[in-house]
């Protein structure tokens, strides 16, 4: 059939003429193994030709292919060398090569099913066509729009200016007022006492004028502040009125935004569905290639061929090894090699010639508590590795010490004739087993008739099984002929001695999957094909009754990682609460997973007391409770490292295993740096650099970097930074600079060769006049972080109604609502379209910071213009003196400075402001707030008594002390009150205890 299937092709394809080019290290990329092994005796004659086995094959299975990286539009080629080792090659008479080397599909996808995909695929692919027309006929150019709401947003920063100095002048006249209501009070209560019977009269009407002036500037003080309160109450109109008309500019900025997001929505999955056509046409078509230049060498072991055109992912490359062996003796092997840029492997076996004995295996080691029985795990199989076991068949079967059988014996199981076998009387921790069935070369024990006891043997100690094959013995033990019988020895371990405890365990074998942080399990944005699985997990009893349900246990994950789907694979011995006997399937225990992480809050499982029935021996009939599964993940942008998974609970041992790990997809560097504002074109003399993490990681068209700073409604990145991008690595980018909310950054237009670095210098920033002195930060968004946290969690809480009942709830399939969740989301916002709960995007529960520098940029001095007044004046306080040095003069203080409990040295207010040259009118106290204000150049400074913030024009501050009332006075932290006077020059003598 594999000569007839060859011929065929070979027919079926044509050489190109035009030359070829050889393939390139990575293009391609197989596996190797070998099909239909030979095990033979040592009476074999060395000759592998197929007429009394399959001839053995060796297959060459392509994993991924990727024609891009050398492709110039010819046939590429592939060599490829197989060595054999201990046998030359040996074609059947009248056979060319071509006859034993071949390509065919794996699982002969060629057929309906694979046309039904293509149709299938054609169809998405229409449907995203005329999805994409449609998007695109709803788009529209929002920057006129976009205009309007910058003009809106100047207009309500200035209106809400105009509120706080309308506000300030009316605290100022309101205070005016209860001075003046307080001296007319007072004036009034003098001229009636002194005019009252018995006083003093008021000559020359003093008293009379003095009341009279009182009241006139009392009338004048209410006539200013009622203006006042009018002018107040017209700036709050007006804020109002600009505050509405910005939430009007954003929302249609917000709409025009989103079809235009929608059209690059639209290409994408247009793309992706054209991906997949591609895919399915390629799986229902055999590769078009052909093989030349075939070439053995003159001792016959090393062939040598050529692939020419391009393979197919599960594409399979066969060689059937025709060959005859050198050497035949007992243990002696034939294997073969590989060596191409495909797939590079040594040392694979195809022929093994046995020595004559026995093997005893069985598939899993029971697990046993002490001085507990246990029947075996899976069944023992007695192979002989020549020959048939012959009837009469005498075995010894020995435990090691610390362990005894218990079972029936002198019992004939019903089996068939192949595997039918009685056992003697046991004899400490020996047993005799008699075969009684016909010619075989495998006798197949139950396991459930060998049950062992853990009599002294501790825990940890293994119980090993000898199995002697007993030469013309019979089952009394007595010499006896029995032709055909030999003698032969195996051992094997069949139980472990264990704690009673839950263990939690994962394949050593497997590799752990890498997976990239901050990608949604689509992936978007980058080119990795990783599915987000974990490691398949199990947890499982030790012994009966292990696992008890009294109750709750967790599985914990580490911090910023997420579960998007969990997958049951092997739920065995639980049981429903409440339905003794009814067994829970793999369905069921996702459905308590489901439950479970909305119990958790979408960050760990927590599972109910008593989710499950306790599983104790009877009810279980002595079988280990086990599920095994595995979960799809996702992690923070800023998440990397292992993946370890906690089993832990009052009533369990807590257990971890390692299920996956996380890298990022790219690194950013950048230094802090300290300006000097200019407003406008202020210079970063820095640079920044952020690396991709393997080459062509990056996908085109879907991964954009956007780059901001903090405080961006006072902070701007301008128009005029340079993109760098090394050279090497053939990336290529499209910058922006997005002026509306100070982002700059860049979209990747084609994918890189080499792992790439984008450096972005030249960067001038615009700065508002009122931006405080501090540090800002550096942070990063991406379309890669956008996807990712729009990415639909495990269990949505919307999705209720999954809850555990006796007859077994399903818990719903993710492919059922991610995708409409999914479709909900317009330009990144969240869905509006349907009333959707918390916690059922990643968004909802992750809180992972996107600063990539902090103190990027730090801010020294104010700008040069901010204020009408610098501070240019050198003040000198002696702490505990009634005196302050402003420059020349000596400011006298009723209340001296001092060091507070904190350590901080605190300032009297108004006598600052003197030193300061601050009109004292313009230092205001706040009673019933217990705030005090002082206005300053252009500077609104404020602070309250208790709270550690001091605010500048509005912006927040954090403090190191907060206001203090000592003896009737107000005083301000200095070193508080300097940053927000822009002052950064402080010494501290403390030998003299004098701030300067």
């Amino acid at each position: 059939m594999k000569k007839f299937i060859s011929m065929v092709m070979a027919a079926a394809m044509v050489v190109s003429l035009v030359p070829a080019t050889a393939f390139a290290k990575g293009e391609v990329t197989a596996t190797a193994k070998i099909v239909d092994a030979l095990e033979e005796t040592k009476d074999f004659d060395g000759n592998v030709d197929g007429k009394d086995d399959e001839v053995p094959e060796l297959q060459m299975k392509i994993k991924d292919v990727d024609y891009t990286k050398t492709n110039d539009g010819k046939a590429p080629e592939m060599d490829v060398t197989v060595t054999l080792d201990n046998a030359d090659f040996k074609l059947p008479a009248g056979w060319d090569w071509e006859d034993i080397v071949g390509i065919r599909p794996d699982n002969a996808n060629i057929g309906a099913n694979a046309d039904a995909a293509v149709k299938e695929a054609q169809e998405k692919v229409e449907a995203a066509k005329q999805a994409l027309k449609e998007a695109q006929a709803a788009a529209t150019v929002p920057a006129a729009i976009a205009g309007r709401l910058k003009v809106a947003k100047d207009e309500q920063a200035a209106a809400a200016t105009a509120v706080e100095n309308a506000k300030t002048a009316l605290d100022t006249k309101n205070t005016a007022v209860t001075t003046a209501q307080t001296t007319y009070d007072a004036a009034e209560k003098a001229y009636y006492e002194a005019m009252a019977p018995g006083g003093a009269g008021d000559p020359g009407n003093t008293l009379k004028n003095a009341m009279t002036a009182a009241k006139t500037a009392l009338d004048t003080a209410k006539t200013e502040a009622a203006t006042a309160q009018t002018a107040y109450d017209d700036a709050v109109a007006a804020k109002a009125t600009a505050d509405a008309a910005v939430e009007a500019a954003q929302k249609a900025v917000d709409e025009a935004t989103a079809n235009n997001a929608n059209v690059v929505a639209k290409q994408a999955e247009l793309e992706k569905a054209e991906k997949a056509l591609k895919d399915a046409q390629n799986a229902a078509t055999v590769s078009n290639v052909t093989f030349k230049d075939f070439k053995i060498n003159k001792d016959k072991d090393e062939l040598e061929f050529t692939i020419v055109g391009e393979l197919h992912e599960d594409d399979i490359v066969y060689v059937d090894l025709y060959s005859v062996m050198d050497k035949t003796s007992e243990g002696k092997k034939a294997t073969v090699s590989v060596d191409s840029k495909m797939v590079s492997v040594d040392d694979l076996v195809y022929v093994s010639i046995l020595g004559h004995g026995i093997t005893a295996s069985t598939k899993k080691v029971a697990n046993v508590a002490e001085e507990e029985k246990i029947e075996l795990e899976k069944d023992l199989k007695i192979k002989s590795n020549v020959g048939d076991f012959a009837e009469h068949q005498v075995f010894e079967l020995k435990l090691s010490k610390g362990f005894e059988f218990d079972f029936a014996v002198n019992e004939t199981p019903e089996k068939d004739n192949s595997n039918v076998y009685k056992f003697s009387k046991i004899d400490d921790n020996v047993v005799y087993m008699e075969y009684l069935g016909n010619g075989t070369d495998e006798i197949t024990i139950d396991a459930s008739h060998i049950s062992i006891e853990a009599t002294t043997a501790k825990s940890g100690a293994t119980a090993t099984l000898t199995v002697k094959a007993l030469k013309d013995r019979d089952l009394d033990n007595e010499r006896d002929d029995r032709p055909g019988t030999f003698s032969a020895t195996a051992t094997v371990e069949v139980a472990k001695v264990v704690d009673y405890k839950v263990v939690l365990s994962v394949d050593e074998d497997e590799d752990v999957p890498v997976i990239y942080s901050g990608v949604n399990v689509d992936n978007y944005g980058i080119t990795d094909d990783s599915d987000h699985v974990s490691l398949e997990v199990t947890a499982e009893e030790t012994f009966p009754g292990a696992w008890s349900m009294r109750k709750g246990f967790n599985f914990e994950l580490p911090e910023g990682v997420y579960v998007t789907d969990v997958d049951v694979t092997e739920a065995e011995y639980f049981y429903l609460n409440g339905s003794k006997g009814n067994d829970v399937d793999p369905e069921t225990v996702e459905a308590a997973f489901w439950n479970a992480y909305q119990d958790g809050s979408h960050v760990n499982f927590e599972f109910e007391k008593r989710v499950f029935d306790d599983v104790d021996s009877d009810l279980r009939d002595k079988e280990c409770a086990t599920m095994t599964f595995t979960l799809t993940l996702v992690a923070d942008p800023t998440f990397e490292g292992d993946v370890v998974l906690k089993l832990t609970g009052d009533l369990v041992d807590e257990q971890e295993v390692t299920i996956a790990k996380f890298v990022k997809p790219y690194t950013v560097k950048a230094e802090q740096n300290d300006l000097k504002i200019d407003y406008r074109n202020t210079e970063i003399p820095t640079a920044i650099t952020i690396t991709e993490a393997e080459a062509g990681l990056w996908a085109k068209d879907e991964a954009e970097f956007r780059f901001a700073i903090d405080r961006g409604d006072m902070i701007n990145f301008e128009d005029d930074a340079t993109f760098e991008v090394d050279k090497d690595s053939e990336l290529e980018v499209d910058d922006f600079t997005r002026e509306k909310d100070g982002v700059i950054g860049f979209e990747v237009d084609a994918e890189s060769d080499e792992a790439a670095t984008v450096t972005i210098k030249d960067m001038r920033l615009f700065m508002q006049r009122n931006i405080p002195a501090g540090p800002y930060d550096l942070t990063i968004g991406s379309t890669l972080a956008d996807a990712y946290e729009r990415e639909v969690l495990f269990a949505p809480d919307d999705m209720d109604g999954i809850k555990l009942a006796a007859n077994g709830v399903v818990a719903p399939d993710r492919d059922d609502y991610a995708d409409e969740y999914a479709a909900d989301w317009k330009s990144g916002d969240r869905p509006k379209t349907s009333v959707v709960d918390e916690d059922t995007y990643v968004a909802d529960v992750c809180d992972y910071s996107d600063v990539v520098k902090a103190a990027f940029v730090n801010v020294i001095t104010g700008g040069r213009d901010k204020d009408d007044a610098s501070f240019t004046t050198k003040v000198v306080v002696p702490v505990g003196e009634s005196y302050i040095i402003s420059g020349e003069n000596q400011v006298a203080l009723d209340v001296p400075a001092y060091v507070s409990a904190a350590g901080y040295t605190m300032l009297p207010v108004r006598a600052v402001a003197v030193a300061l040259g601050i009109d004292t009118q313009n230092v205001l106290w706040n009673q019933p707030t217990r705030t005090v204000t002082i206005l300053y150049g252009q500077r609104i400074i404020t602070m309250t008594a208790g709270q550690k913030v001091v605010y500048v024009n509005g912006s927040a501050i954090p403090a190191s002390a907060s206001v203090e009332i000592t003896n009737g006075r107000t005083f301000l932290p200095m070193r508080d009150l300097a940053t927000a006077l822009g002052v950064t020059d402080i010494t501290w003598d403390a030998a003299t205890k004098t701030a300067t």
